[in-house]
C-alpha cells in the first residue's frame, strides 16, 4: 500500500455487545495501516502513513509513546502474546521491534526488498512472521532481532498473516491470489489455497485454528476448514476491498471490514455457526485494519479518516510490565528450537 491512511479502533466487543462504550481516539496526521492490541485489551498500538506508531492507553483513551524511526509510512502493527514487544512494518523496507512499557526501539529488521506489509507473532512469541512487496515471508527471533528463515513462493505482494494457535502452520495472504500454509518447523509449504476472488489482503485463524478466513480484494470473504481445507463459507456482503479479518478471542463472530479509497467502510460480523451477518457497524473512513484482542472483548480497526474508535474497555487500568532483560554485551543467544534443518 502507497496510501495515506487514519486511524479507528473499535473495542468491547464480546460478539453481541459491540457498539456499546465507544470511544474515538484522535493523534495520527494520517491514515492508520495498522492496530494491534495487547492480550488483556489494555494496550493498543496503531501504525500511520505519517511514519509513526502509537502506543495508546485504551483505559484512558490517551496515547502513551510515539513510536518514531520509521522513515516511511507503518502499515502494520502487533503485539506480542506475552505482552512484552510491539512489532511494526514499514514502507521503509524495515519492520521495527520495541518494548511497550518504555516506548524504545529495540532492534531494526532488514532484509525485505521493497516496503514491509504485515507483522505476525507465534502464539508462544518466539517467533515474528513479516511479509512485503518483494513476494518474501520472513522469520525472526525477536530477542536478538535475527533472520531465522525466509519462506519463498507467492509471486508477488504478501499482504496478511496469521499463526495457527498450535504455532505449527503460518497462513500468508498474496497479491498473487493464493493463501499459502508453512509447515513452521520445516520451513516448508503445506498447500496453497485458492480464493478465486482476486488478490487476497488478510488472513485470520479461529481460536481453536479449525477456521481459517481470508478476506480479498473485490468484496469476497472466504472460510476454510484447515483440516481437511475444504471451503466452509463465501461471504459477499463487502462492496469494498476487505483489508482484514479477524476472529472473536471466544469463537463467536468473525469480524470483517472494508473500504472503497475515502470512501465509508463497515465493520460485519457474522455468526460462525450459520454464517450469517449478526451486526454492521457503520465507519466514517475506509477501514484498513482490525484486531481483538486476544483475552478481552475488544476490538480495533485502523481508518482512512485519521480517528481511532473504541467500542468498551478494559475493567481496570493497566498493570505496568518490568521491562524485558537484555542481552549481556556480545551475547548471541540460542536459535530458536522451533525451526530446524
Amino acid at each position: 500500500m502507497t496510501r495515506t491512511f487514519p486511524l479507528l479502533v473499535l473495542v468491547g466487543l464480546a460478539a453481541p455487545a459491540v457498539g456499546q462504550d465507544e470511544h474515538t481516539l484522535k493523534g495520527h496526521d494520517g491514515w492508520v495501516g495498522g492496530v494491534a492490541l495487547s492480550a488483556d485489551g489494555s494496550l493498543l498500538v496503531t501504525g500511520s502513513g505519517d511514519n509513526t506508531a502509537k502506543i495508546w492507553d485504551v483505559f484512558t483513551g490517551k496515547p502513551i509513546y510515539t513510536l518514531r524511526g520509521h522513515t516511511n509510512a507503518v502499515c502494520g502493527a502487533a503485539f506480542s502474546p506475552d505482552g512484552r514487544w510491539v512489532a511494526t512494518a514499514g514502507h521503509d523496507q524495515t519492520a521495527r521491534l520495541w518494548e511497550p512499557d518504555t516506548g524504545e526501539s529495540r532492534h531494526v529488521l532488514k532484509g525485505h526488498r521493497g516496503a514491509v506489509l504485515a507483522v505476525a507473532f507465534s502464539h508462544d512469541g518466539h517467533l515474528l512472521a513479516t511479509g512485503g512487496v518483494d513476494g518474501d515471508v520472513r522469520l525472526w527471533d525477536p530477542l536478538y532481532g535475527r533472520e531465522v528463515v525466509t519462506l519463498v513462493g507467492h509471486k508477488t505482494w504478501v499482504n496478511g498473516l496469521a499463526f495457527a494457535p498450535d504455532g505449527e502452520t503460518l497462513a500468508s495472504a498474496g497479491s498473487d491470489g493464493t493463501v499459502r500454509l508453512w509447515d513452521v518447523g520445516t520451513r516448508k509449504e503445506r498447500a496453497v489455497l485458492k480464493p478465486n476472488a482476486g488478490e487476497v489482503r488478510s488472513v485470520a485463524f479461529s481460536p481453536d485454528g479449525s477456521l481459517l478466513a481470508a478476506g480479498t480484494r473485490y468484496g469476497v470473504v472466504k472460510v476454510w476448514d484447515t483440516v481437511g481445507r475444504s471451503e466452509k463459507a463465501t461471504l459477499k456482503g463487502h462492496a469494498g476491498e476487505v483489508w482484514s479479518v479477524a476472529f472473536a478471542p471466544d469463537g463467536s463472530a468473525l469480524a470483517t471490514v472494508d473500504g472503497d479509497w475515502n470512501r465509508p467502510g463497515e465493520v460485519r460480523l457474522y455468526d460462525p455457526e450459520t454464517w450469517r451477518e449478526r451486526k454492521t457497524l457503520k465507519h466514517t473512513g475506509e477501514i484498513l485494519s482490525l484486531a481483538f484482542a486476544a483475552k478481552a472483548p475488544i476490538l480495533a480497526a485502523g481508518s482512512w479518516d485519521r480517528t481511532v474508535k473504541v467500542w468498551g474497555k478494559p475493567e481496570k487500568p493497566r498493570e505496568t510490565k518490568l521491562p524485558l532483560p537484555k542481552p549481556a554485551t556480545g551475547e548471541r543467544g540460542p536459535m530458536p528450537r522451533v525451526v530446524k534443518d
